[in-house]
């Protein structure tokens, strides 16, 4: 298989770096998140899984929040140990496995919910990453796959200042994430867009571009980026208008449930 990632990329770039945090939901992007996770997990302690779960909050929040019985495999040794540390933080319990997807000890066909956010565009090969995510599943259960939207301004920024960054992302749309779906043979796919707007500037290696300006000028470009960012989604987080669009959302979903035999 095909990565345009591998284990080092996310020990040293992303969580070694990272602190234990909650999730909080200031942020529309988050909290219509957690709402499309809430309505496919259904009610009751359902048995929830997170593939690429390394330093997630999302999963603590669905145990802490609606008792779901959760799981997260991240093939990072220090995911792994930040999901713990969050799920600590979180007065969450839960199982951890640290271990590649494409060679999972994990029973077949044992989850009601599988679910992850911001791993698929990482495959060469979509359709391959997503069928490790449905054998998860058992029927009459749900696959819910969430994708950063790079298709709009998001991504023109990454191609723009931050090439070797968009290199590692694969893009495509809400219809081709459903198109993938239904071949697989999931039933009543349904697909959109998540979040009103986002916009983000980073600093480290990857922003190649914006590594050449001036130090003022890179704190300067992050720092109003992120303060204007996070104003604008905390006050659609707080409005009842999300316009979701093509150019400014957030991310794209796309859910289905594996036919019963």
């Amino acid at each position: 298989m095909d990565r345009l990632t591998d284990v080092h990329y996310w020990e040293e770039q992303w969580w070694k770096k990272r602190q234990p945090q909650k999730l909080r939901l200031y942020r529309d992007f988050d909290y219509e998140t957690v709402q499309l996770l809430r309505r496919e997990a259904g009610s009751g302690k359902s048995r929830v899984l997170e593939v690429g779960a390394g330093g997630s909050r999302l999963l603590p929040f669905l145990a802490a929040k609606f008792g779901h019985r959760v799981s997260g495999v991240d093939f990072s040794p220090s995911g792994c140990l930040l999901l713990r540390a969050n799920m600590a933080l979180a007065g969450a319990s839960g199982d951890v496995v640290c271990e590649d997807m494409f060679h999972s000890s994990l029973a077949p066909e044992r989850f009601d919910l599988v679910f992850s956010s911001g791993l698929i565009e990482h495959f060469e090969d979509t359709r391959a990453a997503i069928a490790q995510h449905l054998r998860l599943v058992r029927p009459g259960g749900r696959l819910a796959l969430i994708v950063p939207n790079f298709q709009g301004l998001q991504g023109k920024t990454w191609r723009r200042l931050a090439p070797p960054l968009a290199a590692k992302h694969k893009v495509f749309g809400p219809a081709e994430l459903a198109g993938f779906l239904k071949d697989l043979g999931l039933i009543g796919v349904c697909s959109g867009y998540l979040g009103s707007f986002f916009l983000h500037v980073g600093r480290d290696e990857d922003w190649s571009v914006v590594r050449q300006w001036p130090g003022w000028a890179q704190w300067l470009a992050h720092g109003s980026v992120r303060v204007a960012s996070g104003v604008i989604s905390f006050g659609f987080r707080l409005s009842p208008l999300r316009p979701h669009s093509r150019i400014f959302s957030t991310g794209f979903f796309a859910s289905g449930a594996k036919p019963e035999r």
